[in-house]
């Protein structure tokens, strides 16, 4: 999924981090949590959300599912909702799911077989173009009841990747109908979390939770939620006056807050420069290739934050399970190659430059949105980088609330720099990045038979050695291409206050809600 986070800045720092997370009993029984988010959601149904929507976080604590994920991104079976999950069969592929007999949606109907049913059918009919999850779902073949009205099999129509996202209901029957999917701007849908939305303020522009009173597991230890929306700015304002409990940094951020802790973990997003190969001088393998060996990328980690780490794979992070760095050794700076590269693909040396057959300058357009001071930072560095290699690039800073729809996604630039987010069970998202050619996150203007082919097997890869392989053959031909270059992957920083507990940063690691709350 594609992430703007903001941006955002204090002063002074803060103190030991170990100091959030603490057993239940040291939790104070009552209160309300205070967050924020950047806007308001444009719906309460998640799965009808367009990609960047604030549904996802705002509802967060509301939802659960069969599996839940370690930090590392493996998972495990949530026995809340689900009492076993097991692959019942290779070839076709199949999954066999019990689910806790106890579990119930926030009206008190029973989640069952009937609710997966209904949810994996109104995921088919819509076909991914209207939600921020993609068609994934279309590798379902069919639900089929187990013993009970608590036991299914998943059946698939060829294995995938993804499937322990693909197992359990997102929603219960009655939500999922064709009137009512779309149906949820003001109102949620029942849910199955420990919280429930109780009331949503359009005009005040929050968003209030409480404890979901049909909730079978432990009782949470807040009362309430509340999500806010506010702009960078004034998140800032608002956590330094003491009105906000804890707020996003940007990684430079981490050593820069005026009271309470900063809670800093290595990050699922990262940096990367993307190059328009549909036209321009960036047609030319030869001058992609340049372009990435001109990259200092060490630089970039460094002027990123303390705590950020290369980027070394498109498919996984560093300490996600079975990551190798696959790219790096292929993108080391090498300025006398790149130099080569470009005289290869035509151009003849002129003063500091280049000029092609045409007589014209090599000259690359790279696209900024206005006011993120992270991105001007980045895209400074990338034009030095270039500029040593002869290379000229044009920052051009655009309007940064139509930055993606006006200058991405119609490909105006040349070069873009941006965050990707890795999150476990997303190979769907992760390939169509690069493929098909006109796909809705495919910015590159390329699409490679090589990279189809390796997306085939990263796609069908099911048990982790098989999943580690096709994902270092997937990094080869992307790589191969040099239309996604990988730069950093950014540590998530969290600024908490001093007396919440149990709401830390954190890669992939689920939070358990009901232990979020002040210290007792």
């Amino acid at each position: 999924m594609l992430l703007l986070v903001a941006l955002l800045a204090l002063a002074a720092c803060g103190s030991d981090p170990d100091t959030l997370e603490v057993d239940r009993a040291d939790v104070r029984d009552g209160g309300t949590l205070q967050l924020a988010v950047d806007a308001m959601p444009s719906t309460f149904n998640p799965w009808a959300a367009p990609v960047g929507d604030t549904a996802v976080t705002v509802l967060e604590p509301t939802r659960g599912s069969a599996v839940k994920i370690a930090d590392d991104g493996s998972w495990s079976v949530d026995e809340r909702y689900a009492t076993s999950v097991e692959i019942a069969s290779a070839e076709p592929f199949a999954v066999n799911v019990s689910l806790n007999p106890e579990a119930v949606w926030s009206d008190g109907s029973p989640i069952e077989v009937t609710d997966m049913q209904a949810f994996v059918a109104a995921q088919l009919a819509i076909g991914g173009q209207a939600v921020a999850d993609l068609d994934r779902w279309s590798v379902v073949a069919a639900v089929v009841p187990g013993a009970d009205q608590w036991s299914y099999t998943v059946q698939f129509t060829r294995p995938t990747s993804d499937w322990p996202a693909l197992i359990y209901p997102g929603l219960p029957a009655e939500a999922t109908a064709a009137e009512s999917y779309n149906a949820f701007a003001d109102v949620a849908p029942p849910s199955n979390g420990p919280f429930v939305v109780a009331d949503i303020d359009r005009d005040a522009a929050v968003v209030r939770l409480e404890r979901n009173p049909q909730w079978w597991g432990d009782t949470p230890a807040l009362d309430a939620i509340e999500y806010r929306a506010l702009g960078p700015q004034s998140q800032a304002d608002a956590y330094a006056a003491g009105e906000l409990d804890a707020i996003e940094l940007v990684p430079a951020g981490a050593e820069a807050v005026d009271d309470g802790v900063v809670s800093t973990s290595p990050g699922h997003e990262w940096s990367n420069l993307t190059l328009n190969a549909a036209r321009g001088p960036l047609t030319s393998p030869a001058v992609r290739q340049a372009v990435a060996l001109a990259l200092d990328r060490q630089d970039l980690v460094e002027v990123t934050s303390p705590d950020a780490q290369l980027a070394g794979s498109y498919v996984t992070v560093p300490g996600q399970e079975g990551h190798v760095d696959t790219v790096s050794d292929a993108l080391k700076r090498d300025p006398e190659q790149a130099r080569a590269l470009i005289g290869s693909a035509g151009y003849a040396p002129a003063g500091d430059g280049w000029t092609g057959p045409d007589g014209a300058p090599l000259t690359l357009r790279l696209a900024v949105p206005q006011g993120n001071e992270a991105v001007a930072t980045r895209a400074e560095a990338i034009q030095d980088d270039l500029a040593d290699v002869g290379i000229k690039v044009t920052v051009e800073p655009r309007a940064a609330d139509t930055f993606f729809s006006e200058v991405v996604v119609p490909l105006d630039f040349d070069l873009v720099t941006f965050l990707w987010s890795t999150d476990p069970f997303d190979t769907t998202d992760t390939v169509a990045r690069v493929q098909p050619v006109d796909g809705p996150m495919n910015f590159t203007g390329l699409a490679d038979p090589a990279v189809a082919q390796a997306a085939a097997g990263l796609l069908q890869a099911t048990d982790p050695a098989a999943f580690a392989a096709a994902a270092a053959a997937f990094d080869s031909a992307v790589l191969a291409t040099y239309v996604l270059i990988p730069l950093v992957v950014e540590p998530y920083v969290l600024a908490v206050g001093e007396d919440v507990v149990n709401l830390v940063a954190r890669r992939f690691g689920s939070t358990d809600w009901t232990t979020v709350g002040f210290l007792a």
